[in-house]
């Protein structure tokens, strides 16, 4: 009888927890509160900052040594072999890729919309 009486007990015991965790609770949020948080917020300060040209002057540093490499490939005797030639030719290609992308970069070849 005893255990009869603590078995019925446990039984709605656990109704009542399974109800209160069905339950979906009532979620209430006052109508100032966007307002009181937005207030709290501190103020925005405007930030302009120069974007950095590191790649420009690389650019144009890396023309200067191509000049200088290829005038002194030009003046030296290896200008006359064919690996002399072959490197003048790549660093030609390489000063028109570099010349071509410093204008690209500045708008020149392709203006920005």
């Amino acid at each position: 009888m005893h255990e009869q009486r603590m078995r019925d007990g446990m039984d709605a015991l656990e109704e009542r927890v399974v109800r209160e965790l069905e339950r979906v609770p009532e979620v209430r949020i006052p109508a100032e509160f966007a307002a009181r948080v937005a207030g709290q917020l501190p103020q925005r300060r405007t930030f302009a900052a120069r974007p950095a040209r590191y790649g420009l002057m690389a650019m144009r540093i890396s023309m200067a040594v191509l000049v200088i490499a290829m005038v002194a490939v030009a003046m030296s005797a290896a200008g006359r072999s064919v690996f002399g030639i072959a490197l003048e030719w790549v660093l030609c290609a390489e000063l028109v890729a570099l010349a071509v992308w410093l204008g690209d970069a500045k708008g020149l070849i392709v203006p920005d919309a």
